[in-house]
């Protein structure tokens, strides 16, 4: 799922909860906060660890929140591309060296997890609402790919402006006012 391109920016929330997921949809754009998360070599270790201590049947207060976080960053990482956006929006901080690697970890974390849904379904849902919405999809697009700078949106004013002006003063031209 591209989410930049249905109009969806990543921020990074204020808390490091794995809990402090957020969407917001505005009017064309919507944002997703997330946590940051700093990847290194002892990051699978402990995840794993904390998502063993879960599935411990003596545990039975766990909503599998860790299992649920892994695999809802599994659902945005797929390549190297869904790192970079990641690292770009400072929620995913990487000291492995490669987003290759990182895209890899996350895939092969969340490849047999068993997570408990409802921790992120009005988020999921959110996103999904937004995503397949063609109409927001398509202005989202229309605003990246044509208005991304303050001066495309300065010169797109200026041509309306201009076209606008020619159209009166073509129109007073045929149709003069009478004196």
């Amino acid at each position: 799922m591209d989410l930049k391109a249905a109009g969806i920016n990543l921020n990074p929330s204020k808390s490091s909860s794995l809990k402090d997921i957020r969407f917001s949809s505005g009017l064309f754009t919507a944002d997703l906060e997330l946590p940051p998360i700093t990847v290194d070599d002892s990051m699978a270790p402990k995840f794993l660890n904390l998502i063993a201590y879960e599935m411990c049947p003596d545990n039975t207060k766990t909503k599998y929140e860790v299992s649920s976080y892994i695999s809802f960053l599994d659902s945005l990482i797929d390549y190297p591309n869904d790192v970079k956006e990641l690292r770009s929006s400072h929620i995913l901080h990487n000291l492995l060296g490669c987003d290759k690697e990182v895209a890899k970890l996350f895939n092969e974390m969340g490849k047999f997890l068993v997570p408990n849904h409802e921790v992120y379904e009005n988020v999921i849902n959110e996103i999904e609402k937004h995503y397949h919405n063609k109409c927001l999809t398509w202005i989202a697009q229309v605003l990246n790919d044509h208005f991304s700078t303050p001066w495309t949106i300065v010169t797109f004013l200026a041509a309306i402006l201009a076209l606008g002006m020619s159209f009166i003063q073509t129109y007073y031209t045929i149709y003069p006012m009478g004196d």
